[in-house]
């Protein structure tokens, strides 16, 4: 396949994204690069171990489950696909990847704007009746660790404004990776900061991401980190985390990097972050170390199996994208792989946002669904 590039001066890129309205479309924002990119009108399917040489960016999603159920997230996932238009800005510059005939790309003010919305239930009852049994399986030692979620519905008083939303993500969370994908009249998007997996050659990395604490005013923030740091039951959740992510590795390489455990900084929260880094010792793929470590125990929990059993049985709601794996490739199978957290399914007026935590033994109820609170204002106030 071969592409034609051409260089583009937007005044903002998401009138690429508007140009191709109804049209599937894909954005991804790589914030340690500050790299762009935005995918438009579907032109490939990959099947699995095909090559994708001669496409400079593959898309790729799996659910958070192998199967779904509930029709919203029906069509959406567990594809890689190639698009037949491509904008990507970085360095101040953009340029256009197109397979064909060169598209026509309406030049629009991107505006943001406030949605008028009203969070539908107070779900706490809920969360309790979610908390209480899974906590249980914890104590009883069948499992150290279960991520558990919550599915807010928000309606807003008009269609939502997905380059409004977009905007707002980009703008308020410069060190998230911002993601958007539209199909069928459906978005997925959010602004996560987390990195399931990146492959450069034979270097493969992977962070832990676990432990939260809020964040305070400005002159606060110092000691919020410190506190987290130092905090027992966030260090162990971290630590099972780390160890978990660690194994899997040391399973397929013979050297294994694992760094200083430090914070992660974003506009509400600090997580606790170890950077994980090995040189792989086969031929693997980006893909296979997707399937190698989708989920951690940050999103299923700890031992892995088992946990999952008790989310399957436990949750009401259907996870489809939502803590599962999103990635973007070039032609050589590199790239990196995030998972969907602080995201959201949009359908015309009608907002899902999903948000959870992890349960140890020492978790408490009330504490753990204000952190879910805090960790869907990345939603809230894209809105």
């Amino acid at each position: 396949m071969k592409y034609h590039e051409k260089e583009l001066n937007l005044n903002d890129a998401l009138s690429f994204w508007q140009s191709f309205e109804d049209g599937e479309r894909l954005l991804f924002y790589h914030p340690q690069k500050q790299q762009l990119i935005m995918g438009a009108k579907r032109l490939k399917t990959f099947g699995v171990g095909e090559s994708y040489q001669g496409y400079p960016y593959v898309f790729s999603t799996r659910t958070f489950f192998p199967s779904l159920k509930d029709p919203k997230w029906s069509g959406l996932g567990n594809e890689t696909i190639a698009f037949q238009y491509y904008l990507v800005e970085q360095n101040g510059k953009q340029r256009l990847c197109y397979a064909n005939e060169i598209p026509s790309i309406l030049e629009k003010e991107i505006i943001s704007r406030r949605h008028d919305y009203e969070v539908l239930a107070n779900d706490y009852k809920e969360w309790q009746e979610l908390f209480k049994p899974v906590r249980q399986q914890i104590l009883a030692k069948k499992v150290q660790k279960v991520v558990i979620s919550r599915e807010v519905k928000i309606q807003c008083a008009t269609t939502a404004s997905i380059e409004s939303v977009l905007k707002n993500l980009m703008d308020k969370n410069p060190n998230s990776f911002v993601f958007a994908y539209f199909k069928d009249g459906k978005t997925f998007l959010g602004a996560t900061p987390e990195i399931l997996v990146e492959k450069e050659k034979e270097q493969i990395m992977s962070y832990a991401l676990a432990g939260t604490i809020p964040r305070n005013a400005d002159e606060a923030d110092e000691k919020q980190k410190s506190l987290l740091l130092k905090d027992p039951k966030n260090r162990h959740e971290h630590q099972i985390v780390l160890d978990s992510i660690a194994k899997v590795m040391r399973t397929y390489s013979d050297e294994v990097m694992i760094g200083e455990t430090t914070t992660l900084e974003l506009k509400n929260l600090y997580h606790l972050k170890t950077l994980i880094k090995a040189k792989t010792k086969d031929n693997s793929s980006l893909t296979d170390w997707v399937s190698r470590l989708h989920p951690t125990p940050a999103l299923g929990g700890y031992p892995v199996k088992d946990a999952l059993e008790i989310i399957a049985r436990y949750e009401n709601h259907e996870r489809g994208l939502y803590a599962a794996p999103i990635g973007i490739m070039n032609e050589d199978g590199d790239g990196i792989f995030v998972v969907g957290i602080r995201s959201a399914l949009i359908a015309g007026n009608a907002v899902y946002a999903y948000t959870g935590c992890g349960i140890v033994e020492s978790s408490d109820c009330e504490e753990e669904y204000q952190e879910t609170i805090n960790k869907a204002k990345t939603i809230l106030e894209s809105l």
